[in-house]
């Protein structure tokens, strides 16, 4: 296979669809099964891997990475039967004695492109579901994760056949290359400037995109907020993964009269996050020296603001921002800086929000109704969490995708299963009557015949 073109190996894959070889129900479940029982036996591999593209401590590891992924396969080893089953439905009054069912029918061979900042996580739930779908894959994790990348190619290509799922890896010149293959569906996860480039190319070839990118999701305060427990779960989530997710709250606006408290027990919580061993590092030099550059700006520190280049770590820092100008404003961070705006009116609010549009996530921390269903109701968002940030990607039975600069397409649960197979719609009609009136010659007499059917059908 080493010796294959790119080329050469879409083809093999798309042989294998075109044999059936993940198209029966127990292929499917085989291959979920293959997939589980190889990431338990290789859970220190994957560990090992996290820890030395990220220094990331094992309990996120397993958290964010591996209980995930293990929890999409039970969803679909469940659910997969139930999803496969053409679904009747209800036919019009004027075209029984027909029926009329839909079918969810495998795409064909799926291009899936992973991400660093969850290597195992990004590149194997959508995996998952189209496997579940009946695909055959073509999987390319992200180059940036090296060790991960290998261990994600190290497994898959020791359980699958070639003609059901390959893994290519590689940077972007390697990526250019698949797409001048032709996909039955293209899946990524990424930067909303590759996600660009990735649906330009798909165009091309009328092939359709999911891509899940990322944005400046916001943090947004209500006075009637559980202060002291709100703090506790936005700071998880925002240094999670050293602030690499594409779903962190990326800053916060705080009302102004809670202001004092806020920042004192700011203060006494990020004490919890100054052990170096449980924070991860940021990806690469690169990314650190972007971070950093965010720094340069007008805005007071209250928190943290050490880092070092040499170690790519900086540490969880709180920053006191004064205006949606601020350079921490100007892009998404994807890093551990929280800036913080404390608000006088709801109208700043929407200032805010105006700049970076469409985030991919949207959190609220507020008890008060009316407030909360407010910001629901005019800050559009890709999804939204009250009182708690990023565990709503653990509720399988929701749906997750971004809308605008954030992505579009949705995963996880039935709406991978939804992605990566097309509604067939099949409508079956009966031999044994064939009304004459929709036949030609059209006389006057069946025109008026045919209004009468519509009112009197329109009745019921």
């Amino acid at each position: 296979m080493e010796n294959l073109t790119i080329s050469e190996k879409v083809k093999i894959l798309k042989k294998g669809f075109q044999e059936k070889k993940n198209f029966t129900l127990k292929q499917r479940l085989f291959h979920l099964d293959l997939l589980e029982k190889a990431l338990v036996s290789r859970e220190k591999d994957i560990q090992e891997a996290l820890k030395k593209d990220f220094n990331k401590p094992f309990f996120e590891t397993y958290l964010t990475e591996i209980f995930p992924v293990l929890d999409e396969i039970k969803h679909f080893k469940k659910n997969v039967r139930i999803y496969m089953q053409p679904e009747r439905v209800k036919t019009p009054l004027f075209l029984l004695p027909a029926s009329g069912k839909k079918y969810a029918e495998p795409k064909g061979t799926v291009l899936i492109i992973g991400a660093w900042n969850y290597p195992i996580n990004l590149t194997l739930i959508p995996l998952i579901g189209s496997i579940a779908g009946g695909n055959t894959v073509l999987l390319k994790p992200s180059e940036i994760a090296v060790n991960s990348s290998a261990i994600v190619l190290e497994i898959i290509s020791s359980i699958f056949p070639s003609d059901v799922i390959q893994v290519i890896e590689g940077d972007g010149v390697i990526t250019t290359e698949i797409l001048q293959n032709k996909f039955d569906h293209i899946f990524y996860t990424g930067s909303t400037q590759v996600g660009k480039i990735i649906y330009q190319k798909a165009a091309e070839k009328l092939t359709p995109v999911t891509l899940e990118l990322g944005g400046k999701s916001p943090a947004i305060f209500h006075e009637s907020a559980n202060l002291k427990r709100s703090i506790k779960r936005l700071l998880w989530g925002k240094f999670l993964n050293g602030g690499q997710t594409c779903v962190a709250p990326d800053y916060a606006l705080v009302p102004k009269a809670v202001k004092s408290q806020f920042l004192a027990i700011c203060k006494e919580e990020i004490k919890h996050y100054l052990n170096k061993n449980e924070n991860s590092t940021i990806i690469n030099q690169k990314h650190f020296d972007r971070i950093t550059a965010l720094l340069n700006g007008n805005h007071e520190v209250h928190s943290g603001g050490d880092f070092n280049r040499e170690t790519k770590y900086i540490s969880p820092t709180i920053v006191e921002i004064f205006d949606a100008e601020s350079t921490l404003m100007s892009e998404e961070i994807f890093g551990p800086i929280l800036p913080v705006y404390f608000y006088n009116s709801e109208s700043e609010i929407e200032d805010f929000y105006r700049k970076n549009p469409n985030p991919l996530s949207l959190y609220i921390f507020s008890d008060n109704k009316f407030f909360t269903e407010r910001i629901i109701e005019n800050f559009p968002s890709g999804g939204v969490l009250i009182n708690d940030v990023i565990m709503h990607l653990a509720h399988t039975n929701l749906p997750f995708g971004g809308r605008g600069f954030s992505g579009f397409g949705n995963y996880h649960g039935a709406a991978s299963f939804q992605t990566f197979t097309h509604t067939k719609s099949i409508m079956k009609q009966v031999n044994w009557i064939d009304p004459n009136f929709r036949y030609r010659p059209y006389t006057e007499k069946k025109t008026n015949f045919l209004k009468k059917l519509i009112a009197l059908i329109h009745k019921f």
